[in-house]
């Protein structure tokens, strides 16, 4: 029998046609990153808490460098490892990466793909460098079918072993030639990815639930993995941790603040009764959909990377939107649950689609604390607007005399209730179990007291100018404090024929 030819064709769809997101070579490489630092604590190379991965952007150079303290790789291993296409030794039960596809995810975005590793008490480290635009052309190349990925490959690399010290151990990752104004180095974009993606503390200032959900879990058995990544740019270097935040926007002008008030700890069980997932979910007032895509949504991971985005999860949800209102981290240990290739999702296995099932059960829970926070809102409102029929009275005598009993202070705590309400309510669909209520809710009249609320003024003669709009009544509310303050005895001729030019307007 003739031997099995793997054609240089598939060294294209592991590399250009893998992976859509150019940002996934950063989790590619830091995976393998954490992996090796897990290796090194095994091994006693380095304890708890020397753990580091460092992200090195150089958009001048166009140059990105990725190195980490871990275990390292032999010299006489390197090349094998590092060159072999999908003959991990990685546990796939454990390991973060264990394809062994992964080390090749930046060939499409740089011009040389370099790794530089040394193993602890080896006096020597080797330099294994790719050329990719060599690849790019042998590929394109019309030749004969039968090349093989491996001969092409070893037409596109080259070895070299140096000294090192006997006591480093490391891995790094260098792409040079990377395209001019690349993405891959911009700052922010790199930032916000690995907040999301990587295997990364809760931010102690922003977000104290942090602690507290790391104490709880611990309590009930698992301990989230988490490492030192650093992201340096222009020779400044900062520490990434995760975007939760305790206060949140619910709208993109920041008008609306959610906040959480407590943690939930879940755990889902697998086919032999074991514990397959530990996680959390915040107690909130559910005012809307999060703004923040950066936390919004129930999000997956192992060992503590990023399954998929936000949204994975929504299928889970009988109303997907659902999963936009929720803030909250599923961590799965189950051997299992096994990520596919582009960890954007699990193998599909009986144990994923038990754990599928007994996801539902979790965010139809989620569903119904969110329609009840609706519900409550909405009763809130039917008050609010009840109250206001009941004074109209009193509300005639506001408009007439400009005094308001609530003060300044009350007039906006009032406001903000009622356009809190009123952009929850807008924002929440007539769904059966609520559309009594919806259609209870006189919204023309509590727009018309929110507006009131928003144009009132001190001065019974401008609130019943009807020729100008609210702006422009509170810059003359002010204008008229000042002649007041001024000119006391000429103030009340002054105002009046202020009032008569602006009533004149059509």
């Amino acid at each position: 029998m003739d031997s099995i030819i793997i054609g240089k064709h598939a060294l294209e769809s592991l590399t250009i046609g893998m992976y859509a997101d150019p940002f996934v070579v950063f989790r590619e490489y830091i995976q393998n990153a954490a992996d090796a630092i897990d290796d090194a604590i095994a091994n006693k190379i380095i304890s708890c808490g020397e753990e580091k991965i460092e992200v090195i952007l150089e958009p001048l150079e166009r140059e990105i460098i990725i190195i980490d303290n871990g275990i390292g790789i032999p010299c006489l291993e390197t090349e094998k490892t590092l060159i072999g296409i999908g003959n991990s030794k990685k546990d796939q039960g454990s390991a973060r990466g264990f394809r062994g596809i992964g080390r090749l995810a930046a060939l499409s975005y740089c011009g040389k793909l370099i790794f530089e590793t040394s193993s602890y008490l080896e006096k020597c480290g080797t330099r294994l460098c790719i050329n990719a635009h060599k690849l790019t052309e042998r590929l394109l190349q019309k030749e004969n079918d039968d090349v093989s990925a491996e001969e092409v490959l070893k037409d596109v690399y080259s070895v070299e072993i140096y000294k090192e010290s006997e006591n480093a151990h490391y891995f790094k990752v260098i792409m040079e030639e990377l395209e001019a104004g690349s993405e891959l180095t911009d700052y922010n974009a790199v930032y916000r990815y690995l907040s999301q993606n990587a295997p990364v503390t809760y931010d102690s200032f922003n977000f104290i639930w942090g602690k507290e959900i790391k104490s709880r879990i611990e309590n009930i058995g698992y301990c989230i993995p988490e490492y030192d990544v650093v992201l340096t740019y222009a020779g400044n270097s900062t520490h990434i941790h995760k975007p939760y935040q305790d206060k949140f926007p619910i709208d993109k002008n920041g008008n609306i603040i959610d906040s959480i008030k407590d943690i939930e700890i879940i755990t889902l069980r697998g086919s032999k009764g074991e514990v397959s997932t530990f996680g959390w979910i915040a107690n909130t007032d559910y005012l809307g959909s999060i703004y923040n895509k950066d936390i919004k949504g129930l999000r997956v991971r192992k060992g503590n990377i990023l399954i998929g985005d936000g949204q994975t999860l929504n299928t889970s949800f009988k109303d997907a939107r659902f999963n936009g209102w929720v803030l909250g981290e599923l961590f799965v240990v189950d051997e299992q649950l096994i990520p596919n290739a582009r960890r954007d999702d699990f193998e599909k296995n009986s144990e994923y689609l038990l754990w599928k099932e007994k996801l539902m059960s979790i965010s139809a829970n989620i569903s119904r604390n969110i329609r009840s926070a609706s519900l409550s809102r909405n009763v809130d409102t039917l008050n609010a607007t009840g109250i206001h029929r009941s004074e109209e009275k009193e509300d005639e005598e506001l408009r007439n005399t400009g005094e308001d009993d609530l003060g300044l202070k009350g007039r906006s705590e009032l406001k903000r209730r009622l356009i809190n309400t009123r952009i929850a309510i807008d924002a929440f669909s007539k769904e059966e179990v609520t559309e009594r209520y919806h259609g209870e809710i006189p919204f023309e009249e509590l727009d018309m007291l929110i507006g009131k609320i928003q144009g009132i003024t001190a001065y019974k003669i401008l609130n019943s100018l009807e020729s100008i709009g609210k702006k422009e009544k509170k810059v003359l509310e002010k204008v008229f404090d000042i002649i007041i303050s001024v000119q006391p005895d000429n103030s009340e001729d002054l105002i009046e024929a202020i009032i008569k030019v602006f009533s004149s307007y059509n």
